[in-house]
C-alpha cells in the first residue's frame, strides 16, 4: 500500500505541472485579449469624441447662417412678412 501511495504521488507531479502550465497559458491568452479590447475601447472612445466635436462645429449657428447666405442664397425675412397660423384641434 505504501508503494502505491508513493507511485500515485510520483505520477501526479508531472500531471500537476502540466495543469499549471496550461493554466498559465490560458491566463496569458486572456491577458492579451483584455489588452486588445482595452485598446479597441480607447480607439472607439476617441473616435466618438472626434465625431461629437465635428457635430458641434457643423451645428454652430454661424456655420448654418453662412451656408444659408452663401451656398443657398437665402435672405432674412422681415418680421412683418411672417404669418403665424393657429389651427384648432378637430375633436
Amino acid at each position: 500500500m505504501n508503494r502505491l501511495v508513493v507511485l500515485a504521488i510520483a505520477l501526479s507531479i508531472p500531471l500537476l505541472l502540466l495543469l499549471n502550465s496550461w493554466q498559465a497559458y490560458r491566463y496569458e491568452a486572456l491577458t492579451r485579449e483584455t489588452v486588445r479590447l482595452e485598446r479597441h475601447q480607447h480607439d472607439v472612445i476617441e473616435e466618438q469624441k472626434r465625431a461629437i466635436a465635428t457635430l458641434s462645429v457643423l451645428r454652430s449657428p454661424s456655420r448654418v447662417r453662412d451656408i444659408a447666405r452663401n451656398q443657398l442664397d437665402l435672405k432674412r425675412v422681415d418680421i412683418g412678412r411672417i404669418y403665424t397660423i393657429h389651427l384648432e384641434s378637430g375633436r
